[in-house]
């Protein structure tokens, strides 16, 4: 009898990598609940793989290249290091939409900041350095248009999914990544069929181990369950929900 603790047998032993970037999971978590699917940003296999195995570092569960190949780092009943929030963000979300949608995290990497954009610490107080940010703010104060994608899907949401009920998706789900940076529009050279008939197929299997419901709220995105830190790309717009998901 399998348990939560084997390896998946969808994934090839050679794919099999213990990553040491996980813990056990709480016992009041039980098995998972949910499944969270993510973007790696960028489509070096190597470097993710090199990531995901080296200490003090982050991790997931599987990966999925574009090709189909799976590969599988920590078995599902232990706690991927994938979707962790930070104090600052679970903070803000604590104070409601209208509150933490002003906020963007600060990524040094991102270059849609505007010029008059504010950086502020994680206590909000703006910082000399932006370097030294850990938010960012319009000058005028209002809601970010970045969360137009999370206000679509979840119309008249206050905070992130399945936030009220546990604060720290590591604990209750199943992290996914698929390799590759995302797009904001259907594109076959980013979703390929394979990656995608890999995925369904992997959710499918995780989904009757689990009895995770195949519907919006159980398979969601990062960005869904920490859209401070994931703001409308993470797996970004382009992406088919159809495949992985029944409703």
């Amino acid at each position: 009898m399998t348990t939560a603790k084997d390896w998946n047998v969808l994934v090839p032993e050679k794919n099999r990598l213990v990553t040491p970037n996980k813990n056990e999971r709480k016992s009041s978590a039980g098995l998972p609940t949910h499944i969270v699917i993510h973007v790696t940003g960028t489509n070096n296999l190597s470097s993710v793989t090199k990531t995901f195995l080296d200490d003090h570092s982050v991790s997931a569960h599987y990966l999925v290249t574009k090709e189909g190949v799976l590969y599988q780092f920590a078995p599902d009943g232990y706690r991927a290091w994938h979707a962790g929030i930070d104090s600052g963000a679970r903070s803000l979300y604590n104070q409601g939409a209208q509150h933490w949608m002003k906020y963007l995290k600060f990524f040094k990497w991102y270059k849609g900041y505007p010029k008059d954009a504010v950086y502020v610490d994680v206590d909000l107080n703006p910082v000399w350095d932006e370097t030294e940010a850990a938010f960012v703010r319009r000058a005028d104060g209002q809601i970010w248009s970045e969360y137009d994608y999370f206000v679509n899907r979840w119309p008249g949401e206050n905070q992130p999914v399945n936030f009220a009920q546990d604060p720290d998706p590591n604990n209750y789900s199943i992290g996914i990544e698929t390799l590759g940076f995302g797009a904001k529009s259907a594109d076959p050279a980013v979703y390929t069929d394979a990656m995608y008939q890999s995925l369904a197929q992997l959710v499918s299997d995780l989904s009757k181990k689990y009895e995770i419901p195949m519907e919006k709220g159980r398979v969601v995105g990062h960005e869904d369950v920490n859209p401070i830190g994931r703001f409308g790309w993470d797996p970004a717009p382009g992406f088919d929900w159809s495949t992985v998901r029944k409703s």
